[in-house]
């Protein structure tokens, strides 16, 4: 094999999805070895320690990313928005294959990761949507969305985001707060899975998403 390529072993891994026992072999989070996999890389990563600037002139300036540890669903949203990021931004092309404005973006990486976004999957809608919940600044977690009055993006861990940030930019992994930059009262919120509610006289139990 050549030196770079990706392994039988971590092709077989990942045909059968099986990234989540790949990481633990390894050691690192899912998107670490999601990374690796895909790269061929088969050593972990070393997070590099980034100083980020809440300078919109130099969005994008992180050239190491790392990750947090996400839960399953949180995990899925962040590593399919990451293949989303050669994407163009437009509203025009905005679901087209290669395009997307800041909410559609986050809309393919929910439908990627097997949730149906809010209508339109528009800036709005995801402010409002009761399948969101908020939580505080300082428990943000992987798969967050993060919304803002004009903006909306997805957290990779407590401290980075990725999102599609405009036609200078396109998609850019930066600083949580380089990300929502010029968004005041931002606010970070989660996907509230279907959770079983038991009822009284043993009835069978009702789902409330």
């Amino acid at each position: 094999m050549a030196s770079g390529g990706i392994s039988g072993v971590a092709v077989a891994l990942a045909s059968a999805g099986g990234v989540l026992l790949y990481a633990g072999f390894q050691g690192q989070s899912p998107l670490q070895a999601l990374r690796d996999i895909t790269s061929g890389k088969t050593k972990p990563l070393e997070p590099g320690q980034v100083s980020f600037t809440n300078d919109p002139t130099t969005i994008g300036g992180a050239t190491q990313v790392s990750y947090g540890e996400p839960s399953a669903l949180g995990g899925r949203i962040a590593a399919a928005a990451i293949t989303h990021r050669g994407e163009k931004y437009s509203q025009a092309k905005r679901w087209e294959v290669g395009f997307s404005d800041c909410s559609s973006f986050v809309g393919k990486a929910l439908k990627d990761a097997g949730v149906t976004p809010p209508g339109g999957s528009t800036t709005v809608s995801y402010r409002t949507w009761k399948k969101l919940k908020n939580v505080a600044r300082g428990d943000i977690q992987t798969g967050d969305i993060l919304c803002g009055p004009g903006h909306v993006a997805i957290a990779l861990d407590a401290s980075q985001a990725i999102g599609q940030q405009n036609k200078r930019h396109n998609v850019q992994v930066d600083s949580i707060d380089s990300i929502m930059f010029g968004q005041p009262g931002w606010v970070a919120r989660r996907y509230v899975t279907a959770s079983k509610k038991k009822k009284s006289g043993g009835g069978a139990g009702s789902y409330d998403a």
